[in-house]
């Protein structure tokens, strides 16, 4: 019994130094050993004093969506973000304080045209049928 709680014990000890050693590690090269998503700016657009931002969302945690994006809504110091799985976008079209732009929402299937708010709000209007339906969409807004 001895020798085996001894060697019992050495294990435990030994993982227990090498998660702490890959713990600092990890932390010294600024990083975690759990993956956490990567988000960056995609697509900008402004009009007047408010900016409307595609971002877009790497995650390792969904294998079927790995890229989605949010649409984030920016007005000096105050922002706003609008969550859902939409996996493609276009860019923005204003005329004054109203902005379009389209997303191709994954629950749907379906390329959607998004009416922008100057409030942060947003509204999701017609379903068109594919990325080209949804740029001639938004081309036939333009002021």
């Amino acid at each position: 019994m001895g020798q085996l709680a001894l060697g019992v014990r050495s294990l435990l000890i030994r993982l227990v130094i090498f998660f702490i050693m890959a713990i600092l590690l990890a932390w010294a090269l600024g990083g975690t050993l759990w993956p956490r998503p990567v988000t960056a700016n995609a697509i900008t657009g402004t009009t007047g004093d408010i900016s409307w931002s595609w971002n877009a969302r790497v995650s390792s945690y969904d294998a079927s969506t790995p890229l989605t994006y949010s649409l984030q809504w920016t007005r000096e110091q105050d922002t706003r973000t609008h969550w859902a799985d939409w996996t493609a976008v276009v860019g923005f079209v204003f005329d004054g304080d109203v902005g379009w732009t389209a997303a191709y929402l994954k629950q749907t299937e379906r390329w959607s045209i998004v009416s922008l708010r100057s409030d942060g709000s947003i509204e999701i209007g017609e379903n068109v049928a594919d990325r080209f339906a949804a740029n001639a969409v938004l081309l036939s807004k333009r002021p």
